[in-house]
């Protein structure tokens, strides 16, 4: 794997490491590199590696990654998760029976799951409070716990959730579940007070790698303090203070430095090469944060001499068909590589619903008329893709799909999807649904598919009998929200299902927070005015600076074309201080 002499230097250094990462530098690269290297020295022992990051989409990332240098046997000395699912499965259910309360059968309790809404409603009645809205819905999926077990987050900012959030971690014990924030806490009690656990634990995992440490939580430091402490085990942590934008689920990035400094980690390391972004944009990332050493622009963007432009006065809509799309055009740049981003879903829904009815193809809110985490949701789109775009199709794409969707079924991660054998399947599937096309489409083409599909994969091997007919099942799930969102389901085509394959047929829209490690070709920012950015909220100094991060990883998914966009709003409120001296200094 090819590094740059600081990506290499990380990589090779034996001991703990803290490594800061400026936007675009290649972190999922040099971490990647760093659990090869880790694997090539525990080949052969008991002992394992674990690289531990935010997002379940991560996961996937460096697990394919990884998996592409690593051999399937590798599997047994490394583990990529989530730090939910690393404490769920390698802590909470290898020691149940010493969990009071916790049974090993427990499911996680996911907001997408119709038992988190009927919990959640019951919690709401237990403190006198009925129909609750979408953002209540929400705040109830980001309550936290801290080393104490007291209840923290932003959610608790509303007092109904701060009176029913002990009602609705109890009903969720009830019913056999466990939400994301008791698995947090009851992993470090049980570390905390069975010595024997934790020597265990990190007598198994002799390194770990933290990424995006700079939203690590609090009782997330705590655990690792605890893995630390039996000094068998030694940690790479890699992030960005100035990336920090997940204080409402309880980030807290001033605790990157005294941690490191605790565990005797070396901090002079950091990886200031930006493969993503032009000068021009650079330049506008180092004047919110400056760093040392500065920021530069090293890929392929760096060629480019477009420069940041600011839209003013005009509505959002607007500003995104008169200026952002023809700007796009004229740089030869592609629609499914931009991003129209905001700091809440509320911003987008308008101009969503306002683009689709313009004729621009969006995939945002409202786009998709079905749950994306139903089980074929993705697969779905992504054969549909196949059939619409033919030989130019990724296959690789169909592979991603296969391999989620098997892990959810069988609770495996099934690499081998990417072997020979995963190939001949992934080829009969394309081959089916291209079949079936030939004479069926929309829901039809939908359910016969599915039923297909079922049986290929069960006929090679990679299901159960039993789980044959999960895919029809889910089908049915997404015609009833498809009925629920009131489209006419006996017009939807296969082409609509493929749109979400073919990014690059499609405009993003997407909040700040959905887009951070992700990048754009062109990237616009509407809202950028005071009272939204920063929200009118924020008061202090801290609260001040966490909007700036926000407003930074914005402005740094964007590799050749940045437009922000600022439209007055009802209250008069000016452009956002960002835009200023004090900010990107653009006005």
């Amino acid at each position: 794997m090819r590094l740059t002499p600081q990506q290499r230097e990380a990589v090779e250094h034996s001991g703990n490491l803290l490594l800061k990462a400026c936007p675009g530098s290649g972190k999922t690269r040099t971490i990647v590199a760093r659990l090869i290297q880790e694997v090539d020295a525990l080949r052969g022992t008991p002992f394992s590696a674990a690289c531990i990051t935010y997002t379940n989409a991560a996961v996937s990332e460096i697990d394919i990654r990884a998996a592409a240098y690593l051999s399937p046997d590798d599997s047994r000395n490394y583990t990529v998760s989530t730090i939910h699912a690393f404490c769920l499965h390698q802590v909470l259910r290898p020691f149940a029976s010493r969990v009071a309360g916790f049974r090993g059968s427990m499911k996680v309790l996911t907001s997408d799951n119709p038992v988190f809404t009927e919990i959640a409603e019951k919690s709401a009645e237990k403190v006198g409070r009925y129909d609750l809205t979408f953002q209540e819905y929400e705040r109830f999926g980001q309550i936290g716990l801290n080393a104490a077990g007291q209840f923290i987050g932003s959610a608790l900012e509303d007092d109904m959730i701060a009176k029913a959030a002990p009602h609705f971690v109890s009903y969720c014990q009830a019913a056999g579940y466990i939400d994301f924030a008791s698995i947090l806490y009851r992993t470090y009690c049980l570390l905390r007070d069975d010595a024997s656990i934790a020597n265990s634990v990190a007598t198994k995992f002799r390194s770990f790698l933290i990424d995006e440490f700079q939203d690590t939580t609090e009782i997330q430091v705590e655990i690792l303090r605890l893995l630390h402490a039996q000094s068998k085990s030694t940690f790479f942590l890699v992030g960005d203070p100035s990336q920090s934008i997940f204080g409402f689920a309880g980030a807290r990035p001033e605790l990157i430095d005294p941690f490191a400094d605790e565990i005797g980690a070396r901090r002079d390391l950091s990886l200031s090469w930006n493969f993503r972004s032009s000068p021009a944009i650079v330049v506008h990332g180092e004047r919110l944060f400056p760093r040392v050493p500065a920021m530069t622009s090293e890929g392929e963007s760096r060629h480019c001499a477009e420069p940041v432009h600011l839209v003013s006065g005009k509505k959002s809509f607007d500003a995104i068909v008169e200026d952002f799309i023809p700007a796009i055009n004229r740089m030869k740049l592609r629609l499914g590589r931009s991003a129209v981003l905001a700091k809440s879903w509320n911003a987008l829904y308008p101009i969503s619903r306002a683009l689709r009815e313009y004729g621009i193809p969006i995939v945002g809110p409202g786009a998709r008329p079905y749950r994306r985490s139903r089980l074929f949701a993705t697969v779905a789109e992504q054969l549909g893709g196949a059939v619409i775009d033919g030989p130019k199709f990724n296959v690789r794409q169909i592979e991603r799909a296969v391999f989620h969707a098997l892990q959810e079924i069988t609770g495996e991660s099934r690499f081998d999807v990417f072997s020979y054998e995963g190939r001949r399947t992934i080829s009969a599937l394309v081959r089916t649904a291209n079949d079936l096309a030939t004479e069926l489409d929309g829901v039809v083409w939908l359910r016969e598919m599915s039923a297909a599909a079922g049986t290929l994969l069960a006929r090679d091997s990679w299901i159960g009998p039993r789980d044959v007919n999960r895919f029809a099942s889910s089908v049915d799930e997404m015609i009833a929200d498809m009925r629920h969102n009131k489209i006419d389901v006996d017009n939807i085509s296969i082409e609509d299902l493929g749109m979400f394959a073919s990014p690059e047929k499609a405009l993003r829209l997407m909040t700040i927070h959905e887009s951070k490690g992700r990048e754009f070709e062109a990237v616009a920012v509407i809202g950028v005015r005071e009272g939204t950015m920063p929200f009118y909220k924020a008061k202090t100094a801290s609260e001040i600076e966490a909007e700036k991060r926000q407003f930074y990883v914005s402005v740094t998914r964007a590799e050749k074309l940045l437009m922000y966009m600022y439209e007055p709003d009802y209250f008069g409120n000016p452009p956002s201080r960002f835009l200023g001296e004090s900010g990107v200094q653009i006005l």
